[in-house]
């Protein structure tokens, strides 16, 4: 496979992340501290558009993996989902504010549920598209770390949002400017993305045989141990992440004092994310990816915890330094795990000679936003806990605990559960080459 379509295809992840990493980072505080709701309500709105979007995920993978089209079996999606993915990003922030609170809800809740649906028809035939493109491990491990690179790239643009708030003369107003123009990179990155893959998409040409799959396949699929194993790991690490995430503008507001502080630390974050992930696949090709995770995610539990804790109003340089920190630990999280899910493809369809890619894809995207929704519940409760209100004009002190545990603690130890679980999965470097080596063997024999 052509570097250039790697990249053409890594592309498309840069443009999924703009708009993710935006949702993610700013959405519940939108609704809080723009939009006026309470931080319950807040949170159950993107509780109940996450749920829906976990839900859905399984139902595309079914879907992608029975498509045949001349447009191809996922890449089709990409190609005709693209335009109503910007689009129904664009709609999350066009929330009435003038209505009443219910109505804000409802609002919130069905543009959470459209954009989801959209979401889900792109991303997850996009994940998919890994083990189809090359069977290669190496170049399975490069393509991801190209994806993560961009999407590190795509998390800096759409976390910018705090800051680039401020060179308009409202915030409303700046928000719907800056996701308009969020939602047409989308668009443009994802169109390319599905240029890059015409014509090298399947890797099974002559498969002429329409995949049939049903739920309690899915069911059977899950009991799988490194199946469960793997999900169980996503779905305490999107916590963790949602966690950080969604906590990040209220830190920076209510405990470091300047919102638009959030976005120079991301800022750092991910650029040291984006260098690092280099290192941490050169390490992938030597030493065991269970054992990184766990020094990764262990460190990033201790930077959180200190963070959290014991910075203070002003203390810009400490959270600076926490952020070259928390990137160049975490960068192993946002690498090390999406490569292991290609991987269980080849291992399953070695075991029991079905081949799947979107089904794993679907639950692997399922957990992570059944553990992103939780996330957002968590930080809602939390704060409601704490006696948080945007509007209070001042900065209570419990409200100020309650920031600082979702920030610093909540997705620390999370994170630690996640690196726990992650040493229970089987497939080791030399456990996939075997199984490559026996894949091989019988498409020759074929």
């Amino acid at each position: 496979m052509k570097f250039r379509n790697k990249l053409g295809y890594a592309a498309g992840d840069m443009g999924i992340s703009v708009s993710y990493f935006a949702v993610g980072f700013f959405f519940i505080f939108y609704l809080t501290d723009i939009v006026g709701m309470d931080p319950w309500l807040a949170g159950l709105a993107f509780f109940f558009g996450k749920l829906w979007d976990g839900v859905n995920d399984p139902l595309m993978g079914i879907l992608s993996d029975r498509t045949r089209s001349k447009y191809g079996r996922k890449r089709v999606y990409i190609l005709f989902g693209a335009l109503p993915f910007a689009l129904s990003f664009m709609l999350l922030w066009m929330i009435p504010l003038n209505s009443s609170v219910w109505v804000q809800f409802v609002f919130a809740v069905l543009s959470m549920m459209i954009y989801a649906t959209a979401y889900t028809a792109v991303v997850v035939p996009y994940m998919a598209m890994v083990p189809v493109i090359t069977s290669n491990y190496d170049e399975r491990t490069q393509i991801t770390g190209l994806r993560a690179i961009l999407s590190t790239f795509g998390t800096l643009i759409g976390g910018g949002t705090a800051m680039m708030l401020s060179s308009f003369t409202t915030d409303i107003i700046g928000l719907r400017a800056i996701t308009t123009g969020f939602g047409l990179f989308s668009l443009i990155t994802l169109l390319i993305a599905s240029r890059s893959i015409k014509g090298i998409e399947d890797i099974h040409p002559d498969e002429t045989e329409i995949v049939r799959f049903s739920f309690s396949q899915y069911v059977n699929l899950v009991k799988e141990k490194n199946v469960y194993i793997l999900l169980f790991l996503k779905y305490f690490g999107a916590i963790a992440t949602g966690s950080l995430s969604a906590s990040l503008p209220f830190f920076a507001q209510h405990v470091l004092g300047n919102r638009g502080v959030s976005s120079i630390g991301l800022a750092i974050y991910v650029a040291i994310s984006a260098v690092t992930i280099p290192v941490w696949s050169r390490f992938a090709q030597k030493y065991d990816k269970r054992i990184l995770l766990l020094i990764g995610n262990s460190a990033s539990a201790v930077v959180l915890l200190l963070v959290g804790l014991f910075v203070n109003e002003g203390d810009t340089t400490q959270f600076f330094l926490g952020c070259f920190f928390l990137g160049l630990f975490m960068s192993s999280y946002l690498f090390i795990p999406y490569s292991f899910v290609p991987d269980l493809v080849d291992y399953y369809e070695n075991k029991t000679g079905e081949r799947h890619e979107s089904v794993f894809f679907g639950l692997w995207m399922t957990v992570h936003q059944l553990g992103i929704s939780i996330a957002g519940l968590l930080l809602g409760a939390v704060l409601t806990f704490f006696g948080y209100a945007s509007s209070s004009g001042s900065e209570v002190l419990s409200s100020v605990i309650g920031v600082r545990i979702i920030f610093g603690i909540i997705p620390g130890l999370f994170l630690f559960i996640t690196a726990l679980i992650a040493m229970k999965y089987g497939i080791t470097r030399e456990v996939y080459f075997d199984v490559r080596s026996k894949l091989n063997k019988e498409t020759r024999q074929v």
